[in-house]
């Protein structure tokens, strides 16, 4: 499976840190119906794209720093600065321009 690897900007405050490095893989279906199979984000997302869209991503996410993988939510995603954003969705269409890469070269 794909990962790329970067720096948050600005990082993400959690238990008195703030952590900056994070790990990210490509998105798999499993992402998204683990959207629509959350009760806590369902609805919300059915009817509100740029928020499961945020749902997805969250689920993306390997590791940031040192927070818990558990701990990596759509609230926490919800709550970065836009530049901390900006630098994930990059990571993911980088992963994105990768795997089409791939496929052409086979």
């Amino acid at each position: 499976m794909l990962t790329e690897k970067g720096t948050l900007p600005i990082g993400v405050e959690y238990d008195g840190q703030t952590h900056k490095d994070f790990e990210i893989r490509e998105q798999l279906v499993r992402d998204t119906v683990a959207v629509y199979d959350n009760p806590d984000q369902a609805t919300r997302a059915a009817v509100n794209d740029a928020y499961a869209g945020v749902c997805i991503l969250a689920n993306q996410i390997v590791s940031l720093g040192a927070i818990p993988r558990e701990a990596i939510t759509a609230d926490m995603v919800l709550d970065m600065n836009q530049e901390d954003f900006k630098a994930l969705t990059d990571a993911t269409k980088r992963l994105e321009e990768r795997r089409k890469s791939f496929r052409t070269e086979a």
